[in-house]
């Protein structure tokens, strides 16, 4: 059986000052999931907790990316 789906209230902020554009994607009143940085015309998301890293073509993908990445092995 799978999970019962739920709706996870998120963030996308933009961080100033690097290098690269980079977003950091956070479950308010609990914690930053990842970090996503544009590099080279892709997205490379780095999840918080274990900092392994998800590739995507887009910032939509990368954020979906981390999303389900964080509702199957961090929650």
């Amino acid at each position: 059986m799978s999970k019962k789906p739920e709706n996870i209230n998120v963030e996308i902020n933009e961080v100033k000052g690097k290098e690269n554009p980079t977003w950091e994607v956070v479950i308010p009143q609990k914690k930053s999931i990842g970090v996503i940085e544009k590099i080279a015309g892709r997205y490379r998301a780095t999840t918080g907790k274990t900092n392994s890293i998800l590739y995507a073509k887009s910032l939509e993908s990368s954020i979906n990316d981390l999303l389900s990445y964080f509702a199957l092995h961090e929650k």
